[in-house]
Parts: structure tokens; sequence; C-alpha cells
């Protein structure tokens, strides 16, 4: 629960792609119904609201913990809110491109590159030899 509570809820550390993509694809996959919504019950009106305010949040959590991976400033999150350049910004930015190897002005790599142990979010405190090591007992 706590890396969601991060993911969905803080603007603090980096995020690397695979984590991106993972968490923001049920954000849209939750607020697609409210999209489509034509309104007339208050009580659907009201859980519309909130559930598009919730994805809002969630979207610009996230998309700064992007742009800090690509050691980009925070308030590029405004480029994401323009039509039309605002998502083919997100797409390539933040969910193409590589996050800045190794630890850079927002924190160490989620990735673990360049050193271990950085003391930073995801598989960055895990050896590589561990992380790629496999054991297969027959």
């Amino acid at each position: 629960m706590n890396n969601q509570r991060w993911a969905l809820l803080s603007f603090e550390g980096r995020m690397r792609r695979r984590d991106y993509w993972l968490y923001s694809i049920p954000v849209l996959v939750m607020v697609m119904p409210t999209l489509f919504y034509q309104g007339g019950n208050v009580v659907l009106d009201a859980l519309s609201i909130a559930i598009t305010l919730f994805a809002m949040y969630a979207s610009v959590a996230l998309n700064i913990k992007r742009l800090k991976d690509r050691n980009r400033n925070p308030w590029f999150v405004v480029i994401t809110l323009l039509p039309i350049i605002g998502p083919l910004f997100a797409l390539v930015e933040l969910g193409i491109l590589d996050g800045t190897a190794g630890p850079n002005t927002y924190g160490p790599d989620p990735k673990g590159r360049g050193g271990n142990n950085q003391g930073g979010n995801g598989p960055s405190e895990v050896k590589k030899e561990e992380k790629d090591t496999a054991i297969f007992e027959g």
C-alpha cells in the first residue's frame, strides 16, 4: 500500500518508465467512464467529479516523478496540461524516453544505475549480482 500511496499521492522522488505506465494505465481506465457520463443523478455526478479530481491529482504526481527522473524541472508538468502538445510531450518525454542514468538533482536512480544501495525507491537497493542471478533446482 505504501508504494501505491507514494506513486499516486506523493510528488517526491523519481519514477521509472515501467512504474509510470503500470500506474498511469489504471488511472486512465478508472477515469474513462466519467468522460462519457452524461449526468442527471446527483450522487453519480458527485462520484464522477471525485474520480476525475483524484485522477488529475494522481496524473500530476506521476508526471512530476517522471520529470524528475528525466532531470527536468517539475514545473514542466504545466506543458502536459496543454491541448495537443501536452499529450504528445507526456507520451514522448515521460512514457518513452529513459530516465537519467545514476543520481541526478532529484535523487538516486530508481533503476540502481550509478551505484548500489542509493537509498531510493525501487530496485536500487538490490545489488545487480543478486538481481540478475537465477537459481534453478532440479
